[in-house]
């Protein structure tokens, strides 16, 4: 019976060729979008789930509130990790971290910059599962200046020809001025980690380990729990370490304890994050990778969900509109004694060739679009992703279901004909369901106007970010790094820079917009003391020159005043923070460098600029005399390649054998809006396709309804109708279903965009254009996609349709 089944929807497939070609494209690109989508949203949900410890392993952050101001930090303090196991039975073990970036490396004539240079414990391989190939686990990290190369890195420098390649251990490499021994060789970290790394070193040869301030949080802190442990009846547990360490620290710090700390808005504790949860769901200062966002998850997932059910509805509407053609046949085989059960069988053994037939020429589809769907989403996924068994299994379950919703209404609609009115020919053009199918062609528009609507404005948030004036003058501005490289040269080097006509001014930093200083208290003195979270940063006599920051009162640092080694400029939101209306005669205490803490001047207030984000509100922000690793050129307009080269011949002649590096500071500033440029291009590339899906549903409708008023419009043009009047007789019906479409899709889309623009501190107004734009794009290509076959059927001979009547 089934092979019977088989064999009558594959005649029906050959006898329908447009039809089925129509249904099998559509289902063909909404198949190949979704699983698309769903292998992205299924690489992100993998992240660090790897790791054979991943359900007990999470990171310690670190909450503090002063004054009302609240910072959430993925850091923690170094001593956190041996009290909490000492302290807590649930902690089975813990682990501290810490990142550096733009480290020099040197070994032999080789020197380059590298990006990633992770400092761990030595139970680095005994918390995290990274495939350690060559060394001991439990001795690579132990003592200091021991370094666990990756194979990337191993082949750069050495030649590592792979696994079993044991000749770079033992060998020695320069790491800034120190040099180190390697003593293992571990795999390239997964694309799928939060915990990206070129090298690993023993965390013993940096000071930070042996910190023993509480407040002082400059370490990732990672704790292992034991199964039965309970992660957030731990956490409760936790404010026994404010009262025993933290407290003494404040009293210290501030002259008074934890309780009037607290009774003055300030409040500290720490939090635990499962490590699956960090890559979606965390969104700390500080954090030691940049991260995904669950959000985008849920849209992709709902706009597979949409695309998918686009192609379906073609199916639905093409086979119903063709009902009149079946007719007969579902008549005949009722006549003959076929039961309605059979005929469903039967219809929706169709569906599900389709559904298989589509699905197959996805995948294939896929295998030629992944290397640039890789490109556009930033993902390194492979087509072995989804040919693995378990993949393979839900990709068959999901034949049959498409198959079935596909074919559901068909299927009932068919078979629900009485066979004397079928054969007595009262069942004419099978648009007694046309109310349906235009139901299901809003739907469609619906939803294709809302994603364009939507796509519109992500690109016009995207490019507002990138175009906003941020107070600041972000071009032109090269960015040189690892500067301490130059040694004694550095101030010699910046005068050489500044003595070239190519170059407006010259400045050292030890921070630069986007990425601006850390975070320290302050105490305001006066009349009303209180304590002040700061974000501060060191910076040269040149550096508001450079980068074009505007000064609103006071002066800034000149080094006519040797006096300014203890002063200081705030931002203006720094000003209204604390409550004061001007500057002068105001001081704040500073605890950088000890308890006792020392007085700053206040001399000046610069306008407030976007140091971090857009998507974060500026925060009160200060600029202490002195220089940094970072220097920054403002550039003169002209050949940037000519001043590249100069700048590089300067730093050669100070600084030989270190490689020279540098960055431009709006691309810096660019690369923040990494997820969403993703964002946008997706939307584009799947809201395009969602479109195409739907206008070849209209596509197949409007020829069916050409084939079936062919006589009508004869009649018409034997009467006077001009090729015009027919046309817009032809698309009128399609035009009332789009528009209806476009009054459903405004207040959707306005919800959804809304909701998404929340998470922006400056975001644009989301206003009418961009749903007027929507609506009509998608009126212009419905009538282009339309137009064709109503010319066509517009511009035929009537004598072709009446001649049989």
């Amino acid at each position: 019976m089934f092979k019977n089944y088989l064999k009558i929807a594959f005649r029906n497939l050959q006898k329908q060729k447009f039809y089925a070609f129509i249904n099998i494209l559509g289902l063909t690109i909404g198949i190949a979008a979704s699983l698309l989508i769903i292998v992205y949203i299924a690489d992100e949900l993998s992240y660090d789930r790897f790791h054979q410890k991943a359900d007990n392993i999470y990171r310690v952050g670190t909450r503090a509130a002063i004054s009302g101001q609240t910072s959430e930090l993925a850091t923690n303090c170094a001593p956190f990790a041996s009290t909490a196991v000492a302290e807590f039975p649930e902690v089975d073990e813990a682990i501290r971290l810490d990142m550096q970036t733009e480290i020099v490396v040197s070994f032999g004539d080789k020197s380059f910059t590298e990006k990633r240079l992770l400092l761990a414990d030595s139970n680095f391989f005994q918390v995290f599962s990274f495939d350690l190939l060559q060394g001991d686990p439990d001795l690579a990290l132990k003592d200091p200046y021991k370094v666990v190369l990756t194979e990337s890195i191993a082949t750069k420098y050495f030649g590592y020809t792979g696994h079993g390649d044991s000749s770079p251990i033992g060998k020695s490499l320069k790491i800034g001025d120190g040099t180190v021994e390697v003593t293992g060789i571990v795999a390239d970290p997964p694309s799928n980690s939060h915990l990206v790394f070129d090298i690993i070193a023993s965390l013993n040869s940096s000071d930070r380990a042996f910190e023993s301030e509480w407040t002082s949080n400059n370490l990732y802190t990672y704790i292992v729990l034991n199964p039965k442990a309970d992660w957030k009846a731990l956490e409760g547990k936790f404010s026994a370490l404010i009262e025993k360490y933290i407290g003494p620290e404040i009293e210290k710090y501030l002259g008074f304890g934890l309780q009037k700390f607290k009774e003055q808005g300030g409040d500290y504790g720490y939090f635990l994050q499962p490590i699956t949860d960090i890559h979606l769901k965390s969104k700390l200062d500080a954090e030691i990778s940049t991260n995904g966002d669950i959000t985008y998850l849920y849209i992709f997932g709902v706009i597979a969900l949409f695309i998918v059910t686009i192609a379906c509805i073609n199916f639905m509407n093409l086979s119903t509109a063709r009902s009149a053609n079946r007719a007969k046949e579902v008549g005949v085989r009722k006549a003959a004694g076929a039961r309605r059960v059979g005929l469903v069988y039967q219809f929706l053994t169709e569906s599900i060739l389709f559904s298989l037939i589509s699905t197959i020429l996805a995948l294939a589809l896929i295998s030629l679009l992944l290397p640039s769907f890789n490109d556009l989403a930033g993902k390194e996924i492979s087509m072995s992703f989804l040919l693995n068994g378990s993949i393979l299994g839900g990709l068959a379950i999901v034949i049959i279901l498409i198959g079935l919703f596909a074919g559901s209404y068909p299927s009932l609609y068919l078979t629900s004909f009485k066979p004397a009115e079928v054969l007595k020919g009262k069942i004419r053009a099978g648009f007694k369901s046309s109310g349906i199918r235009s139901t299901l062609v809003i739907f469609q528009f619906t939803i294709s106007i809302g994603l364009i609507v939507s796509t519109l404005l992500v690109y016009k948030q995207l490019n507002m970010m990138q175009t906003r004036n941020l107070g600041f003058d972000k071009e032109n501005v090269l960015i040189i790094n690892n500067v301490s490289m130059l040694g004694n040269h550095q101030q010699a080097f910046k005068n050489e820079l500044k003595n070239y006509n190519g170059i407006i001014n010259v400045s050292s930093s030890t921070s630069l917009p986007p990425y601006i200083g850390s975070n320290t208290v302050f105490k305001v003195l006066g009349e009303n003391e209180k304590e002040l979270l700061l974000r501060w940063y060191w910076a040269d006599w040149d550096h508001l020159e450079t980068l074009d920051i505007k000064l609103k009162s006071g002066r800034y640092f000149s080094e006519d005043f040797p006096s300014d080694s203890s002063a200081i400029i705030l931002n203006e939101t720094a000003m209204k923070e604390i409550g004061w209306d001007n500057h002068e005669n105001q001081k704040l205490m500073s605890y950088r460098y000890s308890y006792k803490g020392e007085e700053m001047n206040v001399i000046g207030v610069v306008k407030d600029f976007n140091f971090e984000s857009l998507k974060s509100s500026i925060r009160p922000m200060g600029i202490v005399l002195g220089s940094g690793n970072l220097i920054s050129a403002r550039l003169a307009p002209g050949d940037v390649r000519e001043k590249i080269a100069l700048i590089e011949s300067k730093w050669k002649q100070y600084a030989p054998d270190s490689p020279f590096e540098y960055s431009f500071m709006d691309e810096n500033l660019e690369q923040l809006y990494g997820a969403e440029e993703r964002l946008s291009r997706l939307f584009i590339l799947f809201t395009s396709l969602a479109i195409i899906i739907a206008c070849l549903g209209l596509l197949g409708l409007a020829t069916f309804t050409a084939e079936q008023r062919s006589k009508e419009i004869g009649i018409r043009k034997v009467l006077g109708a001009t090729v015009g009047q027919v046309i817009v007789l032809m698309s009128k019906d399609f035009t009332k279903l789009v528009v209806i479409s476009f009054v459903l899709a405004i207040p959707l889309a306005y919800l959804f965009m809304s909701k998404w623009l929340e998470g922006f501190a400056y975001k644009v107004d989301i206003g009418i254009i961009s749903f007027v734009t929507g609506g009509l794009a998608s009126l212009l290509i419905a009538w282009l996609t339309v137009s064709y076959q109503s010319f066509k059927a517009a511009a035929a001979n009537p004598v072709d349709s009446l001649k049989s009547e």
